[in-house]
């Protein structure tokens, strides 16, 4: 069909050529016989004349056949009509009736294929028991990890809280030694007041005993910050240079003998 189809556009295209080719040699010969209408005699007018008749028959049949050929290709194109159906087969024959070695054997079969089919999924439970297992065991270490991390955070909860109470520990000593300094400097200052505004002569009275009045008769100390009271080292410097007795049984502050 397409070797047709080619052919006939073949055809169809030296058919156009053709009747180009005669329209040109019609236009030629329009051409010539203008001429020879003011050149030549009338005898020559007459074949030219019949030229052209010819020529023009020629076109009709050429336009003719490329009408034809037209009709053909439509033709062609058109769908054809299927062809009728085929006779239907004949009927198979009768199956031959089954030996009777093989009804004997069927049950024998599916019981192996029964078998064969146990120990295929064998394999196949045997697997997925492991998997479980594993599983099983995966959900475990888990379980151990969670209890571990739980631990742990525990133990960092401890361990905070520790250091929190050893910090509020030393806060409270430190608390405690700003307060001994405290008042460790509130006793210093007091004696040092009381020193300071005592009188040259002080009058101890002790048990109804006798009362004396102990003059200043002091020496200096070998050693900075002290002086001598009869040669006993119970007397120390305050800040106005004077000398004080430090005795069990004295209280005795004197100007230092300069």
């Amino acid at each position: 069909m397409l070797l047709l189809l080619l052919l006939l556009l073949l055809l169809l295209l030296l058919l156009l050529l053709l009747l180009l080719l005669l329209l040109l040699l019609l236009l030629l010969l329009l051409l010539l016989l203008l001429l020879l209408l003011l050149l030549l005699p009338q005898l020559l007018l007459l074949l030219l004349l019949l030229l052209l008749l010819l020529l023009l028959l020629l076109l009709l049949l050429l336009l003719v056949l490329l009408l034809l050929v037209l009709l053909l290709l439509v033709l062609l194109l058109l769908p054809l009509p299927p062809p009728p159906p085929p006779p239907p087969p004949p009927p198979p024959p009768p199956p031959p009736p089954p030996p009777l070695l093989l009804l004997l054997l069927l049950p024998l079969l599916l019981l192996l294929l029964l078998l064969l089919l146990l120990l295929l999924l064998l394999p196949l439970v045997l697997l997925l028991l492991l998997l479980l297992l594993l599983l099983l065991l995966l959900l475990l270490l888990l379980l151990l990890l969670l209890l571990l991390l739980l631990l742990l955070l525990l133990l960092l909860l401890l361990l905070l809280l520790l250091l929190l109470l050893q910090l509020l520990l030393l806060l409270l000593l430190l608390l405690l030694l700003l307060l001994l300094l405290l008042l460790l400097l509130y006793y210093y200052y007091y004696y040092y007041y009381y020193f300071t505004t005592t009188t040259t002569t002080t009058t101890i009275h002790s048990d109804k005993k006798r009362i004396h009045t102990m003059a200043a008769t002091t020496t200096y100390s070998p050693y900075r910050g002290a002086c001598m009271f009869y040669k006993q080292p119970l007397f120390l410097w305050d800040f106005n240079h004077n000398c004080s007795c430090l005795s069990p049984t004295h209280i005795f502050r004197s100007p230092v003998m300069k």
